[in-house]
């Protein structure tokens, strides 16, 4: 057996799947997924690889896997892993590394490629585990999805030298890996029963009680317990960008999204509660507006499966470390008597009144509405990094408990959104996979394009066009300083003909659900390029949240 053939076993179960980029020492990986059940898709740049691979696992909830050689393709890794680990989801990166007897020539490129590539890749990771021999790798992959999954999840990196990937495996150290190995979080910590009867308490006390939910709820699977307890308490609840999913959107009781990056209901929601439940989420820069929301004077309860990040950014009365699926089932089991009020009180805060439509280019709220309308409960919209993921979270609603927009909002690079509607597709081989993003993003990956004809997959991607890097460009417009963001004039639906995929544009005055709705019907991949204005833009200043009556 090659270690290739070991390796598969190990880290991808029969559903599971593999992106990378081949170099000369992986090349055992790549034969042995040739006669598996695993798939595994050769991108184009091993940055999309990394975010197919977390795509993947946001949708799946099991581990993802990408791979990459040794060096400039470990180099290739870093943001996204970052993204990964900022973002709480575990990927395992097999990289090639030096061989062994090599080791002293790496510094400087003397080995082929080589460099000090664990201390680099550490940063961004939770763990870097070395295979030193090749009896080893069963223990080295076994220890490695237990770090991915345990705790806060996060990814991992499994480097193994360039001698044991082209030699033969060792089988005298087995250790056995099941797919419950590979599912996250892999331990569910519950809460104390005092904590969740004080919190309990505190919720039927309250006048203006909200669930604040984050990306943990989406990702450990606790959306429905969330929703059954909403449902049964009438509990409004609000959501980060990363929580959209941890109730169907068209709910009553959803309130929308929190931050900058979100609707002017659910600002006003969390501003006028008074007792905030904050589950699964770290309270980012941009969902509370620079920390200011939750505001100093409202009472807040911090429910997390990482007992460092209660109380970091907002100060919590209360911090409940559990998972968030065990600690909102046990909250369910204590009010389940209690009904709370059969009128939400979020009933009198007022919905957005955005326009939606005129002006010289094409809205891109108005692209944003279209797809709203045109996607359903089991489709999926990956959005790019910037002002893409905030026109997703503010005019796209996700229609059912669990994941249904992806975004990266963890380090937020532009150029996630490529790889991880990859990574997408071939998790959700039913329903549709939209993504949506800029021309500056799009810039990033749009040679995936390719990738998607290759293996005809069904996907098409929202290019809203405004030549520029229009959030930067915006700040040199408050800055009072030259525009030094704008592109020059690209026609990306000829780029992505050029490819072999299906290339659309939309101009003012065309149909744009007609036209999106063909392409979505159209076989294989396909890009719609909108023209839009690059002085439009989804961010809500926090000086414009207007104040709800509750005071």
């Amino acid at each position: 057996m090659t270690v290739g053939e070991r390796l598969l076993g190990l880290v991808a179960d029969v559903d599971g799947a593999l992106f990378g980029v081949p170099g000369g020492q992986t090349l055992p990986l790549y034969a042995a997924s040739r006669g598996a059940d695993v798939r595994h898709l050769m991108v184009r740049d091993e940055r999309n690889a990394v975010t197919a691979a977390d795509a993947h696992a946001r949708l799946t909830g099991i581990v993802g896997v990408c791979d990459a050689t040794v060096g400039p393709g470990a180099t290739n890794l870093v943001s996204g892993l970052a993204e990964a680990q900022a973002s709480s989801i575990p990927v395992v990166a097999v990289v090639a590394d030096t061989r062994r007897d090599a080791e002293h020539l790496r510094r400087y490129s003397v080995a082929s490629q080589s460099f000090e590539q664990s201390e680099t890749l550490a940063p961004v990771t939770k763990w870097v585990g070395r295979v030193h021999e090749p009896a080893a790798l069963d223990e080295v992959v076994d220890q490695a999805l237990r770090v991915a999954t345990a705790g806060r999840p996060g990814p991992v990196v499994v480097s193994i030298p360039e001698d044991i990937f082209l030699g033969a495996a060792d089988g005298s150290r087995p250790r056995p890996v099941t797919d419950a190995d590979r599912r996250f979080p892999r331990h569910r910590p519950h809460p104390e029963p005092e904590l969740v009867e004080t919190v309990a308490g505190m919720i039927r006390e309250a006048e203006r009680p909200v669930v604040l939910a984050g990306g943990g709820v989406v990702f450990s699977g606790a959306a429905p317990a969330l929703s059954d307890l909403a449902e049964g308490c009438s509990l409004p609840v609000a959501t980060s960008l990363n929580g959209k999913g941890a109730i169907d959107e068209r709910h009553r009781l959803s309130a929308g999204v929190v931050g900058g990056f979100g609707s002017q209901r659910g600002n006003l929601v969390v501003q006028a509660a008074d007792l905030i439940v904050a589950v699964g989420t770290k309270h980012s820069q941009l969902g509370t507006h620079g920390w200011r929301l939750p505001a100093a004077g409202q009472t807040v309860v911090h429910v997390d499966i990482d007992a460092t990040e209660i109380g970091r950014a907002i100060p919590a009365h209360i911090g409940v470390v559990a998972d968030a699926r065990s600690f909102l089932m046990a909250l369910a089991e204590v009010l389940e008597a209690w009904s709370g009020s059969s009128t939400p009180w979020i009933d009198g805060i007022r919905p957005d009144e955005d326009p939606v439509g005129g002006d010289e280019a094409v809205r891109p709220e108005a692209v944003v509405a279209a797809l709203d309308d045109l996607l359903g409960p089991d489709d999926v919209l990956v959005c790019e990094a910037s002002l893409s993921s905030g026109w997703g979270a503010r005019y796209f609603r996700v229609k059912r408990a669990g994941p249904g927009m992806l975004a990266p909002r963890g380090l937020a690079g532009l150029g996630w959104a490529p790889g991880a509607t990859l990574g997408a597709r071939v998790a959700r081989p039913e329903g549709r996979v939209v993504a949506l993003t800029g021309d500056g993003g799009w810039g990033y990956g749009l040679s995936e394009t390719e990738t998607a004809v290759r293996y005809g997959l069904d996907l098409t991607t929202v290019v809203l066009n405004n030549s520029s890097l229009a959030w930067i460009r915006h700040v040199e417009s408050r800055m009072r300083m030259p525009y030094n963001t704008d592109f020059s004039p690209v026609d990306f639906a000829a780029t992505a003909r050029a490819m072999g995929a299906d290339g659309r544009r939309i101009d003012r005055g065309q149909s744009i659900a007609s036209t999106i709705s063909e392409a979505l019907e159209t076989p294989g991949p396909s890009v719609v390029e909108v023209p839009v204005s690059p002085d439009a833009t989804p961010i809500i200043r926090y000086g414009t949240v207007r104040r709800a009556a509750y005071g």
